[in-house]
């Protein structure tokens, strides 16, 4: 749940919604301005600036504009559309439309978008009615969209000498910029908008121009009586696309769809890991199959046969011989492929194949796919047989596959899987030369961009790691590779940006076969991550002045023996953990840093004057699990960038130097957590004049705080928790005119709270909890006339006294519009009432 003082800000477009649900008069959205509207609509038809280039079309814009009414997403639309259109008669065609004259309200608005859905280009109507198989509000995968529209025979490829796949991407980014989506969510690596949505009235439109080619079967329909009543009989011999979302008490794919015998297209979305069982038949069922997205399916059944979590596809999956596209990405528990699913020969994607023990679902299976392209991870590689015979053919096989990400796995070091995901067949024991081999076998041709091994046993890595032919790859993962005893050389890829290296247990020295011979090594790489290095000793370059030029954040956490690191010319972020606490002092010669995080350090007793002074520009300062440390430099005051100070679990340290923290003038967060050995703050706290949040927890043996507090003339939130030998707020505070939040929570030896607390004029939340000893709120609470928060919990004689309706002193804090008086002993005795009655 959500934490006292949190909001909840609910939009809709229904007034019965809203009315239904609202605590406080809802707040109506009046329309946009003409002028703003105008605004919005010219940003989007135009590039910036460049509307007077177009003198001609400003009038029809503005009356386009008229017509809008306010509404943004009209103006969004239809600008967007027209930013690709300049002859005055596609303008006044938009202009002149009929639709303009249709009813009002959302229905006028949907009209009103099916302007811009028929002035797209003929080639683009069928890919954004596609999109209607989609629910409301699904997340959509570019690529995986791109696939279907492929699939479906959507893009024509007939006048170009792109590929489908490019042409497709080419569709989307044309129906993007004319806003029929909205990005959400970015890639890791190279920070391209991977992941989609539609807003709700864009979707109503694709509905509405979809036919009846197209279902969609939500929690709400997904029963086959209700979807017999939608579709008649004959209605789904015309079903060629359908997405499931199920829920529990249903099952995943109802009996009824089983009609759709022509189906091309099926998405199974089920949000619940609990979700009911498919019909046996499903598979045989949807013979013209070409896409069965499973990747919304997690760890869901398939088949009636098949007991617990989805571990196996069902094996009739073979027989789709006209699949495409077969989305398997989140089946976390997906144990071994179909038999024979080489038989699958239009297949193009595959992203994830697991090597069984039998020849019927063995590595030759994958290579009978001669389509796959896109991106592919082969789990298992630990089962696959001797190739001695075979390894030409195979590394024949990669070199013609164009896949932009492969990822290499042994053993159950993925994500989602364990040492206990065994079954009767168990897999062969560990050859680290066999290992070896087959990783030999399975270069990648230069189409690769990211590269992952995991759990690869050999002591060296394969030879093509140290070879050209890699050079647009953009980012690499080595895990858990614990026998290799020297890194690959990485230096010279020409685009990397991302390194992941982790679980190397047998490297104790990084030197230049890391790096390669020669200057301006990782020219590109911008983060890198270190982790679990038990032996390593030494790491140093060549040249660091012309290494690791663009390196922005590197993290180094295991690594004991590590006591040095090169010099890195433009770091922003380093985090260190669990290191050896000389590597601390090594750190001091960077001084280009912001971010810097120090974290499970037993034997660090001090931090290096000179890492505080070398680096002025820190913004952010994270101190934690250091048990030793018993005190901060003077230098601290030398950060006067410094917007963040977080100090956890550091139980020896006594104090915060005075003079350090005069220079923290740029301070807006400061946290003090878990720190035992402290009595008091420092009076030079008043320098923090631009302190927006105060957090002090678990401070077991802090007395007092200083009096200064009136000093903080910007602080907005104080959270005091668990300060056991706390007996007073500071007089000071009550000078706080900005302050909105004040949290009080198990402080037992606070006995009141002041009555100065009327001055505190911006409060807007304050909450007390397991503060037994506060028995009484002070009379002025009731001034305070911006308090819209208060609540009470686990304080006896608080919670007798302000009993809502019934206490003496309710009607003093009545008027607050969200007050909770409530002992979390008595909530917790309703809740186990409430589910004894209903189990």
């Amino acid at each position: 749940g959500t934490s006292d003082g949190s909001k909840i800000i609910l939009t809709t477009r229904s007034e019965a919604v809203a009315a239904i649900t609202s605590a406080a008069p809802p707040y109506p959205l009046e329309a946009l301005s003409k002028d703003d509207c105008w605004n919005l609509f010219k940003q989007l038809a135009f590039s910036e600036g460049k509307e007077d280039e177009f003198q001609s079309l400003l009038p029809i814009g503005e009356q386009i504009v008229d017509k809008c009414k306010g509404v943004p997403l009209v103006a969004k639309t239809l600008g967007s559309l027209l930013r690709l259109k300049r002859q005055e008669t596609e303008w006044s065609n938009v202009q002149k439309s009929e639709l303009w004259s249709d009813n009002g309200g959302e229905n006028r608005i949907l009209t009103i978008l099916r302007l811009s859905y028929n002035h797209l280009p003929s080639h683009l109507k069928p890919c954004f009615a596609y999109c209607s198989v989609f629910p409301k509000n699904y997340e959509i995968n570019k690529e995986k969209l791109i696939h279907q529209w492929v699939a479906q025979g959507l893009i024509d490829d007939q006048e170009s000498f792109l590929n489908m796949e490019d042409i497709g991407n080419e569709y989307f980014n044309n129906l993007l910029m004319m806003s029929f989506f909205q990005g959400i969510r970015k890639s890791d690596d190279d920070e391209v908008m991977t992941e989609f949505t539609m807003h709700d009235l864009i979707h109503d439109l694709a509905k509405s121009v979809s036919g009846k080619e197209f279902m969609t079967l939500g929690h709400d329909n997904v029963r086959s009586n209700f979807i017999e009543i939608l579709y008649p009989t004959d209605g789904f011999s015309k079903i060629r696309h359908a997405s499931v979302v199920s829920n529990p008490s249903s099952y995943l794919i109802p009996k009824a769809l089983c009609k759709a015998k022509k189906l091309r297209t099926l998405n199974l979305l089920s949000p619940r890991e609990d979700s009911e069982q498919v019909p046996p038949a499903v598979v045989s069922t949807f013979k013209h199959l070409r896409v069965l997205n499973l990747s919304g399916y997690d760890t869901k059944r398939l088949h009636r046969s098949i007991g617990g979590e989805l571990r196996e596809l069902p094996r009739g999956t073979a027989r789709l011989i006209r699949l495409r596209h077969l989305h398997i990405d989140n089946c976390a528990k997906l144990y071994y492929m179909p038999p024979s699913i080489g038989n699958l020969c239009q297949l193009r994607t595959l992203p994830v194949f697991i090597v069984g023990c039998k020849i019927e679902d063995d590595i030759t299976e994958l290579l009978r796919l001669s389509n796959l392209q896109g991106k592919l991870k082969i789990t298992h590689l630990e089962r696959v047989r001797s190739i001695y015979d075979g390894h030409m053919y195979i590394m024949s096989w990669m070199s013609l596959r164009n896949f932009y990400s492969l990822e290499l796995l042994w053993g159950n070091v993925d994500e989602g899987k364990s040492a206990s995901n065994t079954s009767s067949r168990q897999s062969p024991r560990r050859n680290p030369l066999a290992d070896l081999e087959v990783c030999n076998c399975l270069k990648p041709n230069h189409y690769i961009r990211k590269l992952s091994i995991k759990g690869y046993s050999g002591e060296t890595f394969p030879d093509w790691m140290n070879m050209s032919g890699l050079e647009n790859l953009t980012q690499v993962n080595l895990i858990n590779c614990e026998n290799c005893e020297s890194l690959p050389t990485l230096g010279k890829l020409p685009v990397l940006k991302i390194l992941n290296i982790q679980g190397m247990h047998s490297i104790i020295n990084i030197g230049v076969e890391f790096s390669g011979e020669g200057d301006r090594s990782f020219s590109s790489l911008k983060e890198l991550t270190l982790r679990d290095f038990p032996e390593l000793k030494t790491w140093s370059i060549v040249d660091s002045a012309e290494a690791f030029i663009c390196l922005d954040k590197l993290i180094i956490t295991e690594c004991p023996l590590l006591r040095s690191m090169p010099w890195f010319p433009r770091l922003q972020y380093l985090e260190l953990q669990k290191c050896n606490q000389l590597i601390v002092r090594s750190a001091s010669e960077l001084n280009t840093l912001s971010t810097l995080v120090i974290d499970f350090f037993q034997d660090l007793f001090f931090l290096p004057k000179k890492l505080l002074q070398n680096n002025s520009r820190l913004k952010s300062l994270k101190i934690g699990c250091c048990e030793k440390l018993e005190t901060l430099p003077h230098g601290l005051k030398s950060l006067t960038s410094l917007e963040n100070l977080e100090i956890v679990e550091c139980p020896s340290l006594i104090c915060l130097p005075e003079e350090g923290m005069e220079g923290l003038c740029s301070l807006r967060s400061f946290s003090i957590e878990n720190c035992a050995g402290l009595t008091s703050l420092p009076m030079g706290m008043k320098h923090l004049t631009a302190l927006d949040n105060l957090t002090i927890m678990s401070c077991s043996n802090l007395v007092h705080l200083p009096d200064n507090f009136h000093c903080l003339v910007e602080l907005r939130s104080v959270t005091i928790i668990n300060c056991e030998k706390l007996t007073s707020l500071p007089e000071g505070m009550q000078h706080l005119k900005k302050l909105q939040i004040l949290e009080l929570r198990m402080c037992p030896k606070l006995t009141e709270l002041p009555n100065w607390v009327e001055h505190l004029v911006s409060l807007r939340s304050l909450a007390i909890s397991q503060c037994p000893n506060i028995r009484s709120l002070p009379e002025g609470l009731g001034r305070l006339s911006a308090l819209q928060h208060l609540s009470i919990r686990d304080c006896p004689d608080l919670e007798h006294h302000y009993e809502r309706g019934k206490g003496e002193g309710w009607e003093k804090i009545s008027h607050v519009p969200y007050t909770y008086v409530e002992s979390s002993a008595l909530q917790q005795r309703q809740h186990i009432a409430s589910t004894s009655q209903n189990p």
